[in-house]
């Protein structure tokens, strides 16, 4: 049943999504608010496959990579149906659910099949996977932030810009946005990460025990970090800041496909 709920969920996310660059890139001002409902619709549904998948398996649906993956893109769409409100970026879903739909797509089974992870089951365990998760969803933001900004900042140079630079909002905004998505996703993520050094000791006896997840995860703290302390310095701006964001997002992706392809402690 929740693979029914998860596939169903999947299509509101892929209509929402062609909806959203319809919005982008035409003129049909209707289809935002097409793309709010499709959104609203898939995020139910996907709501609803994560709570029977709980049901179903008598535990909280964070143990396997299918399901992380799964909950981070839950995450996401909140964020993005939040943020979109907050900062009136009516475009942000273009930005945004693409990459859900990419994460959603790549997920081998959705979430037919339980694969087993860590050894340790601790409440530890658990709230350092969901606060990662937190942490990564505002992180997606903050590259969809990013890209808008290189894009609006193209379309400010040429002598003729089409109609996405209508659609985008200001560079204040977006660069506001990029912060905001920033600070907010990186405390999560230094927290879960501290509670995953932390559940390690335990579970594999030491926490610097080779495993290429935790590997490639302390390389996008370290590259979050630098973009964090950069922009609080007040050094790090617009373009630099976007391109700081889109590196970062780049190791992020790495680092979902090292829990993919290469086996470590955390399980296959």
């Amino acid at each position: 049943m929740n693979a029914v709920l998860y596939d169903v969920a999947l299509t509101a996310y892929i209509i929402a999504t062609a909806s959203a660059l319809g919005y982008l890139l035409g003129r049909r001002d209707g289809l935002s608010r097409f793309t709010v409902l499709a959104t609203e619709t898939g995020w139910v549904l996907h709501t609803l496959a994560l709570v029977v998948r709980g049901v179903e398996l008598g535990r909280v649906p964070l143990m396997s990579l299918a399901e992380t993956v799964s909950v981070v893109i839950w995450v996401t769409v909140f964020l993005e149906l939040w943020a979109e409100r907050a900062y009136r970026v009516k475009v942000l879903g273009a930005f945004v659910l693409p990459v859900v739909l990419v994460l959603g797509l790549a997920l081998p089974t959705g979430l037919r099949v339980l694969v087993l992870t860590p050894a340790a089951t601790s409440a530890w365990v658990k709230v350092h996977v969901a606060l990662s998760l937190v942490g990564l969803a505002a992180l997606v933001l903050n590259f969809a932030a990013a890209v808008m900004y290189l894009l609006q900042e193209r379309q400010l140079k040429t002598k003729h810009p089409g109609t996405v630079y209508y659609r985008l909002p200001s560079l204040e905004t977006l660069d506001r946005l990029s912060y905001r998505t920033l600070t907010l996703g990186f405390p999560f993520l230094t927290t879960g990460l501290l509670l995953g050094v932390f559940s390690a000791g335990k579970a594999w006896g030491s926490p610097f025990a080779y495993d290429p997840l935790a590997l490639f995860s302390s390389v996008m703290w370290a590259v979050y970090a630098a973009t964090l302390s950069g922009r609080a310095a007040g050094r790090w701006r617009g373009r630099r800041a976007a391109y700081f964001a889109l590196a970062g997002f780049c190791v992020l992706l790495l680092t979902l496909g090292a829990g993919v392809l290469l086996q470590g402690k955390h399980g296959t």
